[in-house]
């Protein structure tokens, strides 16, 4: 239809006219939308030369990871009130993912829906306007719906996106920072009883990506769910109560049930109920008591689609199969200068069950625990910060350096570090501690000293999977990672253990008079761990004599713990080599109980200064020196055959240059590491050292003919000392608008 000039005109004037009157007609009761945005801008430089993806690391498959690429998000938050009882929150966001610049704004780009055969996972933006990861779309992150009806009982109801950050880190733990919106509930909040008892009521959709066994919640996910209850009583300001209530549905379509005329019958697939309580007592500004204890029980159905058990050395999943029930409990004792001299306590005991479960437990961005804990420079079993590394193309994706910072403690085998860059903290599992912390503060002027002290013991300390009448190579409890080398963080279970760990910490910062004030800062650190491993000479795998030396072949004369079980599943005799003239084992053979052993000797030192350069700009200088003396089993162990051998001595250096300038709405930061360090390994005798061959030295980065051996399941450990390199920075850019 075509409108003559003269009409079209006319009709504008209209507009003009009415425009001042929309304002009114939409916004009667007041209401007002505010838009609010960031722009955060990203560079990542390293020489690992990865580029998969804009975040230093992940585990999950697909991915990618990198420490080199630049790329921006945008985040724009939208808030309402259409009237005074409803509330309306909004986040649309896009992701770094593998965004990167260089994508030219995500066009083009390999399709992997048309390619025969595949070429493989979407990695470093390849895929461009082809894969969500790199077409730089926009999604909707969050939407909430809050009423306050103003009811007696209920104070507010919230419907959609929340962080659960109302709960409990050992129950429904608040969700992690990049993932605030990720969960959906139903959240009803008040107060009974003239207002004294508080409550938190709310039902979660359950998260199908890693809410359940095996990392994933089944085929039918729609009407799984988690409950959950808090009750906050504070009848005195010198006492207040908690009691915490969860409960969690994992429900399948029941597969027996083939009659659809009346519906489907469902059967649980998991399900998990946790029980809380924590007390507070507060006697005077001097004295402050905080007690807790929570009580689990899990079940995996396997005929549900739940795993029945995994492979002793290796498994996934963030919870044991089987049934399962456990306590974990907490009593923290705070005393605040007691003398009058600026010296304080905190005193924490904790003993957290080997098989306590909290599927809906804190992942990361909490620390449960008063102690520091492990370093993030040391977060997987190899040397070099690698999972697997005996075999080729199982390289270290964090890097040599690691993680920034001591870890953060979490009560879940279910760890998320995925999607992080290096100078974040790593997050480590506590299941399974028990022990005491005495952390003391003291001021004195400007100097600010603190300590700790750790006694560490294990709930999983136990030989044969804590139950002798089953086979060694397969077990409810997965071991992720395994506990070789520098362990993993979210490992918690090993087939043999007797572990025991001394922690202790001085800490000092210091105020320096000088210009705007010099910010001194320094810690010592010693970790003093040992592990038994297996200690009872029935678990070893072959009876006594079995390899005899001398050149002369091992027998294989099995030793049983229990009928039809043997540790020599996992733990197998080893060929013959013949190397020049010296014929021998391929590796020693296991016929001791120290073959297992571990001690390590931690000693760190951290010096920094930090200064404000102007009122817009702070910079520090840190560097750190970690000394660490292993003894991490010898070639009969190999790291369960699975992973990079870690026995030996190792010195690692970090020097960090930070820097934070702010101008109007805008946050620049700058964070760059240099990392070097040695290892030389000691892998203890018993054996033939085999010279490495062209593939070897390919695979390997080693030189052709350097000394090293082949494991049980064909992975190459190096007997050369080696040297290590890593430079990587990270900038960003936050603009508020």
């Amino acid at each position: 239809m075509r409108l003559s000039r003269g009409f079209a005109i006319g009709l504008l004037a209209c507009a003009a006219a009415l425009a001042p009157l929309a304002p009114a007609v939409f916004a009667a009761d007041g209401q007002t939308m505010i838009i609010t945005g960031e722009d955060y801008t990203k560079w990542l430089w390293g020489t690992q030369r990865y580029d998969g993806s804009l975040y230093n690391f992940t585990t999950v498959p697909g991915e990618g990871y990198g420490d080199n690429g630049q790329g921006t998000e945008i985040n724009f938050l939208v808030a309402s009130r259409p009237s005074k009882y409803v509330e309306v929150t909004a986040r649309i966001q896009s992701r770094f993912s593998q965004n990167q610049w260089t994508n030219f704004g995500g066009f083009g780009g390999r399709n992997p829906a048309l390619e025969n055969p595949p070429n493989g996972d979407c990695v470093g933006g390849d895929c461009g306007e082809f894969d969500p990861r790199s077409n730089e779309y926009i999604k909707m992150r969050g939407l909430t719906a809050r009423f306050t009806p103003g009811t007696k009982w209920v104070d507010a109801v919230t419907i959609g996106s929340t962080d659960l950050g109302m709960f409990d880190a050992f129950t429904i733990g608040k969700v992690r920072y990049i993932d605030r919106d990720n969960a959906k509930a139903v959240l009803f909040q008040g107060a009974l009883a003239d207002r004294k008892l508080g409550y938190d009521l709310i039902r979660v959709s359950l998260p199908r990506l890693w809410a359940g066994p095996n990392f994933n919640t089944g085929d039918y996910t729609a009407a799984d769910g988690a409950y959950g209850l808090q009750l906050k009583l504070a009848p005195a300001q010198m006492f207040d109560i908690v009691g915490i209530a969860e409960r969690v549905r994992d429900i399948e379509v029941d597969s027996r049930d083939q009659d659809y005329d009346n519906g489907r019958d469902v059967r649980t697939r998991f399900q998990n109920d946790v029980y809380g309580i924590k007390l507070g007592i507060h006697p005077s500004s001097m004295f402050d008591i905080r007690a807790a204890a929570y009580f689990s029980d899990a079940k995996s159905e396997p005929i549900a689609g739940a795993p029945a058990n995994f492979f002793a050395i290796s498994g996934f999943s963030p919870v044991p199969a089987g049934e399962l029930d456990d306590k974990t409990y907490k009593l923290n004792l705070d005393i605040n200068d007691p003398f009058g001299a600026g010296l304080s306590f905190n005193v924490e005991y904790f003993n957290i069950g080997a098989e306590y479960v909290s599927m809906l437990a804190a992942r990361r961005e909490v620390d449960v625990l008063l102690t520091e804990g492990r370093d993030g420079a040391f977060a997987f079993p190899g040397p070099d910060n690698s999972a697997f590394g005996v075999f080729p193309g199982n390289a270290t994706r964090i890097g040599y350096g690691g993680w920034q910072g001591n870890a953060q403690q979490v009560a879940t085998i279910n760890v998320d570090n995925e999607f992080t860059d290096f100078d974040e903290p790593l997050a480590e599992t506590v299941i399974g501690w028990k022990g005491i912390t005495i952390a003391p503060t003291w001021t004195i002027g400007n100097l600010d000293l603190s300590g700790e002290y750790s006694k560490i013991d294990y709930n999983t300390n136990w030989q044969a999977w804590d139950d002798p009448s089953k086979p060694i190579n397969s077990t409810t409890l997965p071991n992720m990672d395994s506990d070789a080398g520098f362990r993993s963080f979210r490992n918690a279970y090993a087939p043999f253990q007797d572990r025991e760990t001394d922690i202790l910490v001085l800490k000092g910062k210091y105020l320096l008079d000088v210009g705007k004030g010099v910010d001194l800062f320094g810690k010592v650190k010693w970790i003093d761990e040992t592990d038994k491993r297996m200690n009872d000479a029935k678990f070893l795998p072959y009876v006594a004599g079995d390899c005899p030396g001398g050149g002369q072949a091992c027998a294989n004369n099995q030793r049983f713990y229990s009928p039809g079980n043997s540790s020599s599943s996992i733990y197998g005799n080893p060929g013959l080599v013949t190397v020049g003239n010296v014929t021998g084992y391929q590796w020693k053979p296991f016929d001791s109980l120290s073959d297992d052993d571990r001690d390590m000797d931690y000693k760190l030192v951290q010096l920094g200064a930090g200064y404000q350069l102007t009122d817009n700009l702070y910079s520090s200088l840190t560097f750190e020196r970690y000394d660490i003396d292993l003894v991490d089993g010898n070639t009969a162990f190999q790291a369960y055959q699975l992973h990079t051998m870690a026995s030996g001595d190792h010195t690692k250096n970090k020097a960090i240059l930070f820097a934070r300038y702010t101008l109007g709405g805008a946050e620049f930061g700058f964070n760059y590491e240099y990392n070097w360090g040695t290892y030389d390994p000691d892998f203890g005798g018993g054996f033939v050292p085999t010279l490495a061959d062209a593939a070897t030295a390919k695979d390997f980065g080693v030189p052709v003919g350097s000394p090293g051996f082949r494991g049980r399941f064909g992975g190459w450990n190096s007997l050369i000392e080696r040297d290590f390199k890593q430079q990587r920075l990270k900038a960003f850019m936050k603009v508020r608008f």
